[in-house]
C-alpha cells in the first residue's frame, strides 16, 4: 500500500540519570522475566551500548572512575501497512532504518528531533491544603502552588522564565553517527518543519538555573544541560541520555534560604530530571517526506534494582485506564463489565505477579516464613490446578474492589498503598485476570505483539506502579485519559501522549516559549517537561525517605512497618561481599543483610543511624542523600557476578554490588516495629 504509516516505538521510553557521561541502554525485556531457561537468567537487564541485546553484568553500572552510568533510551521507527482498528494490531510491522526501500522509495536519511525540559518548579505540590495527595487536591480545588513568592499563578511570566529548565528543541539526522547533540547552554536550538527542513533557532530562549540565580549548594553540581541525543552506529536508531543527578539551590523571592526538609516538596531546589517529546521525519530519495507518528523520553531516578519486577508495574495501571476508559480490549472489558469468557494468559498476566512477590523479597527483609512463602509462590506453574495449590487464595489476595481491605495488612500484597490506601492493592484487571485464573480460565499462550508494541509494554513493566506517592518513575497521571491521545485507532495506536503541536516560529528571545501545559483532569494537550513536574522536587529526597514507613492512614493498634518501593528502591540487601563459601558443597551461602542506604557514622555528611526502625534504612537529614545518592549499590543476579572461587554465584541470588558505602549501618532486623519516639533518634 502507499499510505504506509510510520510510529516511534516504544511510545514512551525512561532514561535515568547518572554522574558518569558513560551510559548504557534501557532494559527491552521485561524485569522478572525468565529469558533463558537453560541458565535461569531473569529479565529487565540494561543492555550494553553497541550491542541488540547484550544485558550489562556487574561491571556495567559504573565507569572507570566508579561514577554512576546513566541509562539512555534507545527508540526506533516501525512501518505499518494498515491503521490499527484493533490491540493487539494485526499489522505486527517492521523496523526501517536509511537505506531501506518503501513502496518503491529508497530512504535517504531520517531526521530525530527532541524537545526536553524540566516543570517541576513551576507547579502544584504533591500535597494539596487538606493533605491529601495524588489525583484527589485536583478534583478538590485544594491546590498548594511550589515557589509561591515567584507569583500565585502557574502562568505568571516571571514563574514560566525562571522556575522551567527550558533546553529547547534539539535534531539529528540519522546519517550523523558519531554526533552527539546537547541539551546544554551553547548547542543551538533547532527543529524540523512541515516539508522536513532543519532551521536553527538562535534566539530560542533557553533557561537554566544560574540564568537566574546564584546556586547555593554548589556541591551538588551546577545544571547546565539535560543530556544528549546520539544515533546508535549501524543503525538509525536514536539515543536520547538524560542528565547527571545534579542538583541546584535558591533564594526565594523574598531572599530567604532554601531548606531540604519535605520528603517531596521542596520549594527552592531544581533537580535536572526531564521530559519531551520525540518526533521524525522520514526523507525519501525522490525527495518525498512522511512524517512518524511521536513517542516520548522521561528521565528519572536510577534503575538501582533492574531486574526486580514490581508486583503492580506502571503498564498495570496504564493498561487498566485503557481497558476500563478506552475501550482498548472490548472482548476483556465491555458496557462498563470485566468480560468472564475471556482467557487471561499464564505467562503475561499471572507470573508477573509471582514473580514480582518472588523477587522482592531480595530487596527487602522478610522472615523465613515469608521467604518460604515467596519461593512457594514462585514455583507455580502453568499446569498446577490452582485451587489445590492455593485452597484459600482469594482470602490471600486483596481485592481492589472492596475499600474496606485497604486497610487489611494480612493479605497480600505485603506493601504500602496509593495516597490515602493503607495497603497495596493489583489493578481491577490485574485481579479480575487473576481471578480468570484461579477459575480455570486461562491459557499458556502469550499476548501475540508485535516488536513494536512489545518495546511499548516493555518499558512500562520496568516501572512503578499502584503507590503514586508521588512515585519514581511517572506517577498518577498514568490513569488520566486526558494524558493520552485517545482517538487512537488508525494512524496513531495506543498509549501515546497527546502531545501539543509548538510552533517554533512562534519563539523570541527573552520571554519564556513554553506554557503551563498539561495539568490532571483537563484537556490541555501535552507539552515538554509535563510528565515529569508531578515528581517530587527534587527526587533525592523521596528515594531517601521511601525505606520503610507506617500505613498510612494506618490501621487502629498497627505498628508493623511495610516497604514503599521494594522493587525500585531496595531497602534490605544481600550484598555480594558478605556471601560466605562452602568448600565441601562447592556452594556459596548468603551472608547478612545490610541496609542499601548506609553511612559510616562518621562525620556529618554519612549520618544514617537511628534508634528509631520507622527511620532506618535512610539518612536522616535529606541534604547528605542529595550529597550521597551515586555511593548507592545496585542488586542484579548472581549469574551476572563472578566469584574469586570462579564461576559466579548463580541463578538464585540477587546480590548488591558496587555499593560505595563504607560502613555496615544499622541492624537489619526482620519486619521490625515502630516504636514511640523519646525526643533523641
Amino acid at each position: 500500500m502507499s499510505n504506509t504509516i510510520f510510529r516511534v516505538h516504544p511510545t514512551i521510553n525512561i532514561g535515568r540519570v547518572g554522574n558518569s557521561k558513560e551510559y548504557y541502554l534501557a532494559p527491552e525485556t521485561a524485569a522478572g522475566e525468565l529469558q533463558d531457561e537453560s541458565t535461569g537468567l531473569f529479565g529487565g537487564l540494561p543492555i550494553k551500548p553497541g550491542t541488540e541485546s547484550t544485558p550489562i553484568d556487574h561491571n556495567d553500572f559504573r565507569d572507570a572512575q566508579k561514577n554512576v552510568k546513566r541509562q539512555a533510551a534507545r527508540f526506533r521507527i516501525f512501518a505499518y501497512d494498515e491503521e490499527q482498528k484493533e490491540y493487539p494490531s494485526k499489522d505486527l510491522g517492521r523496523e526501517i532504518k536509511k537505506g531501506d526501500t518503501v513502496n518503491g522509495k529508497t530512504i535517504k536519511d531520517i531526521i530525530w528531533m527532541v524537545h526536553l525540559a524540566n516543570k517541576k518548579n513551576n507547579n502544584y505540590q504533591i500535597t494539596g491544603t487538606d493533605g491529601t495527595e495524588g489525583i484527589a487536591p485536583y478534583e478538590s480545588g485544594n491546590l498548594a502552588i511550589r515557589n509561591e513568592t515567584y507569583g500565585k499563578q502557574l502562568d505568571d511570566p516571571t514563574r514560566m522564565q525562571k522556575l522551567v529548565i527550558d533546553a529547547g528543541p534539539r535534531t539529528i539526522k540519522s546519517s550523523e553517527q558519531g554526533t552527539t547533540v546537547a541539551f546544554d547552554k551553547p548547542t543551538t536550538a533547532t527543529y524540523i518543519d512541515n516539508e522536513g527542513t532543519v532551521h536553527s533557532i538562535g534566539d530560542y530562549p533557553k533557561s537554566y538555573p544560574d540564568d537566574f540565580f546564584e546556586d547555593q549548594n554548589p556541591e551538588a553540581g551546577n545544571i547546565t544541560t539535560l543530556g544528549e541525543l546520539q544515533i546508535e552506529e549501524n543503525t538509525s536508531r536514536l539515543i536520547v541520555s538524560g542528565g547527571y543527578g545534579n542538583a541546584f539551590s535558591f533564594k526565594s523571592a523574598t531572599g530567604s534560604e532554601p531548606t531540604l526538609v519535605d520528603a517531596i516538596d521542596n520549594d527552592g531546589w531544581f533537580d535536572d530530571v526531564s521530559d519531551g517529546p520525540v518526533n521524525a521525519v522520514i526523507l525519501f530519495d525522490d525527495g518525498s517526506i512522511s512524517n512518524v507518528v511521536g513517542g516520548w523520553f522521561v528521565c528519572t531516578d536510577p534503575g538501582y534494582a533492574p531486574q526486580t519486577r514490581n508486583v503492580v508495574s506502571t503498564w498495570d495501571d496504564i493498561y487498566n485506564t485503557w481497558v476500563e476508559e478506552l475501550n482498548i480490549q472490548p472482548e476483556l472489558f465491555n458496557n462498563g463489565q470485566y468480560q468472564t469468557s475471556y482467557q487471561s494468559s499464564f505467562y503475561d498476566d499471572i507470573l508477573p505477579v509471582f514473580h514480582g512477590a518472588f523477587l522482592q523479597r531480595w530487596n527487602t527483609n522478610l522472615p523465613g516464613q515469608g521467604v518460604n512463602g515467596h519461593n512457594f509462590i514462585a514455583s507455580i506453574k502453568p499446569t498446577d490446578d490452582p485451587t489445590k495449590k492455593i485452597p484459600n487464595f482469594q482470602s490471600l489476595i486483596r481485592d481492589p474492589n472492596n475499600p474496606e481491605e485497604d486497610s487489611e495488612g494480612v493479605k497480600m500484597p505485603l506493601a504500602l498503598g496509593d495516597a490515602q490506601k493503607s495497603f497495596l492493592s493489583l489493578s481491577k484487571t490485574q485481579y479480575f485476570l487473576m481471578m480468570q485464573w484461579y477459575e480455570g480460565k486461562s491459557t499458556t499462550i502469550k499476548i501475540p505483539l508485535g516488536e513494536g508494541e512489545k518495546l511499548d509494554r516493555t518499558v512500562f513493566l520496568n516501572c512503578l506502579g499502584g503507590r503514586y506517592s508521588p512515585g519514581i518513575d511517572l506517577t498518577f497521571i498514568v490513569r488520566d485519559v486526558n494524558l493520552y491521545k485517545q482517538d487512537w485507532k488508525g494512524v496513531t495506536g495506543p498509549f501515546r501522549i497527546n502531545q501539543a503541536s509548538l510552533n517554533y516560529q512562534d519563539a523570541k528571545s527573552g520571554q519564556a516559549f513554553l506554557t503551563v501545559g498539561y495539568l490532571p483532569l483537563q484537556t490541555t494537550a501535552v507539552q515538554p517537561g509535563d510528565l515529569s513536574k508531578f515528581m517530587s522536587q527534587p527526587w533525592h529526597t523521596d528515594y531517601n525517605s521511601c525505606a520503610v514507613h507506617e500505613p498510612s492512614p494506618n490501621p487502629e493498634s498497627n505498628n508493623t512497618l511495610y516497604w514503599s518501593w521494594p522493587a525500585q528502591r531496595p531497602v534490605q540487601v544481600y550484598p555480594a561481599f558478605e556471601c560466605t563459601f562452602d568448600s565441601d558443597k562447592q556452594q556459596w551461602n548468603l551472608g547478612g543483610q545490610l541496609f542499601s542506604i548506609r553511612g559510616d557514622g562518621k562525620g556529618a555528611d554519612n549520618q544514617t543511624h537511628t534508634v528509631l526502625p520507622q527511620n532506618e534504612g535512610r539518612f536522616q537529614e535529606y541534604i547528605d542523600y542529595l550529597h550521597n545518592w551515586h555511593k548507592t549499590g545496585f542488586i542484579i543476579q548472581g549469574l551476572q557476578i563472578p566469584t574469586d572461587k570462579g564461576g559466579n554465584y548463580g541463578n538464585d541470588k540477587f546480590l548488591e554490588v558496587e555499593s560505595l558505602y563504607t560502613g555496615p549501618g544499622d541492624i537489619v532486623q526482620p519486619w521490625p516495629t515502630s516504636v514511640v519516639e523519646t525526643g533523641n533518634n
